[in-house]
């Protein structure tokens, strides 16, 4: 066989082996870098993620947990969401449940300009209800927008962009994060008002796993939503859905003020009043910090009491602002 031949032939064998490796990658597959500031978790091959799962109130509950680093991350995330004997037992323990239906396949995710396109089969549309179908979206749009190279989602079931789900939930074109857990009766298109996140308390009903959890409420729209935001805090949440607020009712927020990335709240003197212990008052500074950085743009939060930044009774010091969580609830299961 001529030598130029026999070159030719090797060549292609190395071609196609390096295609097998993976380093030629198709037009729009999946691509999640590593998030800036984690590169001991990824040289560990793990990566910390929030996954978003339902508790006993058919609330949406974002946990922490760590999985391995894959190139394929997002849908290894999403996999992590699909009902089986295995994850329901697992997450039993903890008062939740899994958000897909069991047998969901993810047949392919893209992700593209911050667009992240994820096609699931058919089994995907098996929710019993319309509360669950609609925690089924919400549950694949928070997980794969905690992804910084995700801000948006659109969802195909076999190819096809899911218009409207067999209980009557209709999906727009492409799904933002918003309105997560909208307490009920809340009208959310009302010109006048506007949604606010707030962090209230919850636990599982054995006591083992105490978790926040993202409610959303339409308010009346104000020249410092921050501020009203906190006010709704203070309010609590709403009867029946298994959650507290760690605020005293009578507390006041005497000011709240944004300034670039960091917002310096000022609290009455009876935000003190909570009744003492060290967990309620860590509660209390999470769920206001939560809720504070929740907003556009803001990274970190500076409490006062009375225009003072000092100690609170517990000994959680004041005086250096609190950054932005990366993680919420973290768990071990």
């Amino acid at each position: 066989m001529p030598k130029k031949s026999i070159c030719f032939i090797i060549l292609i064998c190395m071609v196609l082996c390096i295609a097998g490796c993976g380093l030629f990658k198709k037009k729009g597959e999946e691509t999640i870098p590593p998030p800036a500031g984690e590169t001991q978790q990824v040289q560990a091959n793990v990566r910390k993620t929030v996954f978003y799962f339902v508790n006993d109130n058919n609330l949406l509950v974002p946990v922490t947990r760590e999985i391995p680093w894959v190139e394929g991350i997002g849908r290894a995330a999403l996999e992590c969401l699909v009902d089986s004997p295995e994850l329901r037992a697992e997450l039993a323990e903890k008062g939740l449940k899994p958000s897909l239906p069991e047998g969901t396949r993810i047949l392919g995710l893209t992700i593209k300009e911050g667009l992240a396109k994820v096609d699931f089969s058919r089994e995907f549309l098996n929710s019993r209800d319309k509360a669950a179908e609609q925690n089924a979206v919400n549950s694949v749009v928070y997980t794969l927008t905690e992804f910084p190279a995700v801000d948006k989602v659109q969802i195909l079931v076999e190819g096809k962009p899911l218009k409207k789900c067999p209980n009557g939930t209709v999906l727009k074109d492409v799904l933002f994060r918003e309105k997560i857990n909208i307490e009920p009766g809340e009208i959310a298109a009302a010109k006048d008002l506007a949604p606010v996140t707030l962090y209230f308390k919850s636990s599982s009903q054995n006591g083992s796993f105490t978790y926040f959890v993202p409610v959303t409420r339409m308010v009346k729209k104000s020249d410092n939503m921050i501020k009203t935001a906190l006010e709704e805090l203070i309010k609590g949440p709403r009867a029946n859905m298994g959650l507290v607020s760690v605020l005293p009712q009578d507390t006041k927020v005497l000011e709240a003020t944004q300034k670039e990335s960091e917002v310096v709240v000022n609290f009455s003197k009876e935000i003190e009043g909570y009744g003492g212990g060290a967990d309620v008052e860590q509660a209390l500074v999470n769920s206001v910090v939560l809720t504070v950085t929740q907003f556009p743009g803001v990274e970190k939060v500076s409490l006062q009491v009375e225009g003072k930044a000092g100690v609170l009774p517990e000994g959680t010091i004041l005086d250096n602002p609190i950054l932005k969580p990366i993680y919420v609830n973290p768990s071990n299961i």
